[in-house]
């Protein structure tokens, strides 16, 4: 890693993980929850843990540019690809 931190990747990625976790729980607990009859987790819910990464970072993201279009199908798959895209555009790349 080159200009951003082991500690930000852990930090990133542990906000990413507990936020999607805290999402399925409320999910389970909401009988009249209807986020189960697309991705597990859409693309605009994806946004909403921009708000903590933003702070991680100390900048405003591009969020437009780092999150996939059409959500996200596993808790794996949304952590990695979304640190991948956080790590991609500070070092200065476009996002994910």
């Amino acid at each position: 890693m080159n200009t951003v931190s082991v500690k930000v990747k852990v930090e990133i990625e542990k906000l990413l993980g507990d936020f999607w976790d805290k999402r399925a729980l409320e999910i389970l607990e909401d009988p009249l929850a209807t986020d189960d009859l697309g991705a597990p987790l859409d693309s605009i819910a994806a946004c909403d843990a921009f708000v903590g990464i933003d702070k991680i970072v100390n900048c405003k993201l591009p969020v437009e540019l780092i999150v996939r279009h059409g959500g996200y199908t596993s808790r794996q798959q949304f952590v990695t690809e979304i640190t991948n895209g956080v790590l991609k555009h500070l070092e200065g790349g476009a996002g994910g």
